[in-house]
């Protein structure tokens, strides 16, 4: 039995889930108000047979412990699998000498920290010595219940007061070093790193303190200093606030970046909860991976300075390559279909008035900062007027540059309507003909394509040929997909299963992992190329760890022709989607008779509806499957 499968029988889908959502028996299974949308109706269910959950309202989504836990959490599965396990108590693996000192430090320098946190906050709240940083926050408009909700301090102006607290506490020198929290200078005298300054804890996504950001109170530089690189900070990987705001980001599903702390905490005091702050660093594909599992609409509302224009620039074009995307199915003029990569998130810019930022704005007007959230521009009109802005449309210098920046990002749009539309925009704007913008947003299209197979040619010739051994049908088909990508979707036209029916169709959700990589990276696989390597760049250690494990167990058996490989393909993905369903069809069942028993006239209607959906699909389906099949014979 895997370490997985272990956390799994060990974990209680009901206990986790009822420790967070308030859930009610429903004969066999239990309802609940769904915790990742907001609902006045119970359309949570959790079904304690088969250890899964499902809305089956806004959220249409459902898996099992490690997918609650990950979207609960915003996590990815390696940190949800070390949540249950220690849950299950359920050891992971063996730490060897270096692996169990290096946990040791971790547990000791995120202690350190906390003990910290909570020296700066007495010393702001409860002595003299704070009283001039005290009054500044109130100043900026602050309670008493904000201040204690983000635990901010004052590190008192004194060499050795941090220092001195916490090695009474039991820290010695070295490790608050290591904390950030000391320095040592040239001649080897050691003090304080934070002195008069109003101190900010920095916060992991579990809410654990690791690092500070202290603000000058008089003069002095830099305004804000940081706590340094260490084996627990680093602001390419953090956003402050984050571990306030993911709850608010969850049930809006839209995000708000912003750049200073105070832009965060002003806001959050009037009710605003959905924003996070970069810490004096460009946006990172480490900081969008810790909003993408719970964001739809991710909005910039940066300074409109000429540093804020080009943040929020690079952070559009870092969303751009990290957020999550779609495959979509493309008809081609010969009939065929071929599938091209879309962004799925909805990015914006919100225009802030000069002179105020986001804190200044939402404590002197509150309705306004709403109606600027609501107007918030998409990144393409925004983009259009800087590019335009600053660019000499008298030349054809000037309207290529606007073309170069501006268009691939129009090609990235999911909507056709809406790429039709910004593309007329632009052609508008720098007073060309659209024909002419089309064609080059094609030939773009085509390139990003040929670019990505001929990249890889060399690497195809010299792929090993796939070998099966005795797995599993869901694992075995994963590994197929992986290995065999160009025949993956083939197979995806031969059964008319949508990429989306046939993620939704595996159990494990690891294998969902795996499948939604290899839908983003399919776009610049090109024929026969095995799609191992791009699909680990999309996973985190664990999962990478598993599809790498059943790649090589497939590269274990005797050879497979192309042929071979669609037959297996076809059954398998047939077989999967007619499981699903029928799994799905069980639980609406469920739904129904429990709609029938309370009266609920619309609900029964509803599901009745699903229902009856179900059934065709699966009648499709079956007739699908006799029709592949005959084929299939009558080639043998």
């Amino acid at each position: 039995m895997s370490v997985v499968d272990e956390v799994k029988q060990r974990v209680d889908i009901v206990d986790l889930i009822g420790s967070r959502v308030r859930l009610q028996k429903a004969g066999q299974n239990y309802k609940g108000l769904c915790p990742f949308h907001s609902e006045k109706t119970p359309s949570f269910v959790v079904f304690p047979e088969t250890q899964t959950w499902h809305c089956f309202g806004a959220c249409n989504t459902g898996g099992d412990v490690f997918t609650f836990v990950m979207q609960m959490e915003g996590v990815e599965f390696g940190e949800a699998l070390r949540q249950l396990a220690d849950r299950a108590g359920v050891i992971l693996e063996p730490l060897d000498e270096e692996g169990q000192a290096r946990r040791e430090l971790t547990d000791r320098l995120r202690a350190a920290n906390t003990e910290a946190a909570r020296f700066f906050h007495r010393t702001l709240m409860a002595t003299d010595v704070g009283a001039s940083a005290l009054a500044y926050l109130r100043r900026r408009g602050l309670t008493d219940a904000t201040l204690q909700t983000f635990q901010l301090g004052y590190a008192p102006d004194d060499w050795h007061a941090c220092e001195q607290a916490l090695q009474g506490a039991g820290y010695d020198q070295e490790l608050l070093m290591e904390a950030g929290l000391l320095v040592r200078n040239d001649r080897g005298n050691v003090y304080d790193r934070f002195r008069d300054r109003v101190m900010f804890p920095i916060r992991d996504p579990r809410g654990h303190v690791v690092g500070f950001a202290g603000r000058v109170l008089g003069q002095g530089e830099p305004k804000y200093l940081n706590t340094p690189q260490t084996p627990l900070f680093d602001k390419g990987h953090l956003l402050y606030g984050f571990d306030l705001a993911r709850e608010a980001i969850r049930q809006t599903g839209t995000a708000i970046v912003v750049e200073g702390y105070m832009d965060v905490i002003g806001p959050y005091q009037e009710g605003v909860h959905n924003l996070v702050a970069v810490m004096g660093t460009a946006l990172t594909g480490d900081h969008v991976a810790l909003l993408q599992p719970i964001v739809e609409r991710l909005i910039f509302a940066l300074d409109p300075d000429a540093a804020g224009v080009r943040a929020t620039e690079r952070g559009v074009e870092v969303a751009q390559g990290a957020m999550p995307r779609e495959t979509v199915p493309i008809p081609t003029a010969s009939g065929l279909v071929r599938y091209e990569s879309r962004l799925k998130a909805d990015i914006r810019v919100l225009a802030l008035p000069d002179g105020l930022d986001p804190d200044e704005l939402v404590l002197q007007d509150r309705e306004r900062w709403d109606r600027l959230v609501e107007e918030a521009k998409p990144v393409v009109e925004h983009l259009i007027g800087l590019a335009v802005a600053g660019a000499d449309l008298s030349t054809a210098r000037g309207k290529r540059q606007v073309v170069d920046k501006v268009l691939p990002i129009i090609n990235e749009l999911a909507n056709p309507l809406e790429r039709q539309h910004y593309t007329q925009r632009l052609a508008q704007a720098i007073r060309i003909d659209e024909r002419t913008l089309a064609d080059e947003a094609r030939r773009l299209r085509g390139g990003a394509r040929r670019r990505g197979t001929a990249s890889e040619e060399a690497s195809t010739k010299a792929a090993a040929a796939s070998r099966e051994v005795p797995i599993d049908l869901e694992s075995r088909a994963v590994a197929l997909l992986v290995r065999y990508p160009d025949v993956g979707w083939q197979v995806l036209e031969k059964t008319e299963l949508s990429p989306q029916a046939l993620g939704e169709s595996f159990a494990d959700s690891r294998h969902r992992l795996i499948w939604d990589a290899l839908c983003q990276v399919a776009p610049e696989i090109g024929p026969g190329e095995d799609a191992l390597e791009r699909v680990l760049a999309h996973l985190d250690t664990s999962v990478g760890a598993h599809v790498e494990s059943l790649h090589s167990r497939l590269q274990g058996g005797p050879p497979l022709s192309p042929e071979m490989v669609r037959e297996d393909l076809i059954k398998s993905t047939i077989r999967l989607r007619e499981r699903s369903l029928s799994r799905t069809m069980r639980e609406l069942q469920f739904l129904l008779d429990d709609a029938v028993a309370s009266s609920e006239l619309e609900g029964v209607a509803h599901i009745s509806d699903l229902i009856n959906r179900g059934r065709t699909e699966l009648r499709l389906l079956h007739q699908r499957a006799h029709e592949l099949s005959l084929i299939g014979s009558s080639r043998r």
